[in-house]
């Protein structure tokens, strides 16, 4: 279906009850989130609440949602663009503004906390790891990627220390999300901080769901190595890397390494590698905690008969295990996929 006939389909449902309509229409953004066109339907969708608010809810929102006219994500796509044409310092000037829309409208109470999650895995991965006690508000918009957005902007614009606090502010507004660790990594490799390298690779490891994540934080344990001239365990970590995921940086490593200590770079035994994992008090591979919310969600969405689900939590499941009983539940889920046409 098109973005407008759906929405035909969602105007045919409101009832004209205020309270009630804001439930369904949540509901309905849920309900599309993943749909192809899904940031057309969430846009209308928005729009739509917007059209349906009392005078008085509307003065509200306004506050809450707009910047000079424009919704926080039209500012934030703005804010992209400009990005993608090498405009820095102009994108700087859209994220900031919604930087402090957010920092002044989305606090923290005693009783509620604003979190952005952008799937329900994250969702119950926080959940697991935070057990909170505070009531969730999930707000319309990404708030943690508009906030990481001018992270990164700062970053560019050679501010890194300011990088780095405003990314944990991103990180706040969504713990699961590896982006904002992932760019307040780059904010210590450029301040030269190993220590909190180190920690922030650690805490990405952590929440780390898929090969290429997990990868990526073995380059960084890498580089680590390198700037404190660890380099025998660099080599390791660089390695390890590479059985989650190709990353086209990691040859170059290797050589600048074998061109610091002159040194023939061959591939670790097994033992070194866990032996520079335990030196850093690290374990190789996923963490076990993840993996069994993702096996978790997995079996339910199988009880459920969610076949979407059901693929998509054991495809992650396989990524993270390479579990050989795992890939044939999944091959034969695809199977029953292509069979339906939902592959």
């Amino acid at each position: 279906m098109t973005t407008d006939e759906i929405m035909k389909k969602i105007r045919e449902g409101l009832t004209g009850e205020y309270s009630v309509d804001m439930v369904y229409l949540e509901s309905q953004a849920d309900k599309y989130r993943s749909a192809k066109n899904a940031k057309e339907i969430g846009s209308a969708i928005a729009d739509l609440a917007y059209e349906i608010l009392p005078d008085d809810r509307r003065e509200v929102l306004n506050k809450m949602m707009y910047i000079d006219g424009k919704r926080l994500d039209v500012v934030f796509a703005e804010a992209n663009k400009l990005i993608q044409e090498k405009k820095i310092e102009e994108s700087f000037k859209l994220t900031e503004a919604l930087y402090t829309k957010i920092r002044m409208n989305y606090r923290e109470t005693e009783s509620e906390v604003y979190l952005s999650f952008r799937n329900t895995l994250e969702h119950q991965l926080y959940l697991y790891f935070y057990r909170p006690s505070k009531k969730l508000v999930r707000p319309v918009f990404d708030l943690s990627q508009m906030i990481l957005l001018h992270g990164y902007n700062l970053l560019e614009l050679n501010r890194a220390e300011e990088a780095a606090r405003v990314i944990n502010d991103a990180i706040r507004y969504n713990p699961m999300n590896t982006d904002a660790y992932f760019e307040l990594a780059e904010c210590y490799k450029s301040l030269r901080d190993h220590d909190q390298l180190l920690s922030v690779i650690k805490e990405t490891l952590e929440v780390a769901v898929t090969p290429v994540q997990i990868s990526r934080c073995y380059c960084n344990l890498g580089f680590y190595c390198v700037e404190v001239k660890d380099y025998d365990r660099a080599v390791c970590f660089y390695y390890e890397s590479l059985i989650y995921a190709d990353h086209p940086m990691v040859p170059a490593e290797l050589h600048h390494i074998h061109t610091i200590t002159q040194k023939k770079i061959v591939p670790p035994t097994r033992e070194e590698v866990n032996e520079a994992f335990e030196h850093y008090g690290m374990k190789c591979g996923a963490n076990e905690d993840v993996v069994g919310v993702i096996t978790a969600l997995a079996k339910e969405a199988i009880e459920n008969k969610d076949l979407p689900a059901i693929r998509f939590y054991l495809h992650m499941q396989y990524g993270l295990t390479n579990d050989p009983e795992i890939k044939e539940m999944l091959d034969r889920y695809d199977t029953l996929a292509k069979e339906r046409g939902q592959a």
